[in-house]
């Protein structure tokens, strides 16, 4: 399975990077992982956004 960033998991449900970085850190993305503290965020492709999708984003 490949990942998604936290750029592109932004652009998905439309919300900023540094939400879906905090959201990453508080665990609120099921199967988020980072190589090691302070590393890019290796988000699941079929990870569902844990707050509502707002609904200007650009779904893919």
């Amino acid at each position: 399975m490949s990942d998604i960033g936290t750029g592109e998991a932004s652009k998905r449900w439309g919300y900023s990077q540094e939400t879906v970085r905090k959201w990453c850190a508080m665990g609120l993305i099921k199967g988020a992982t980072q190589d090691k503290k302070g590393s890019a965020w290796h988000i699941p492709q079929n990870a569902e956004c844990p707050k509502k999708i707002k609904a200007n984003s650009n779904m893919l």
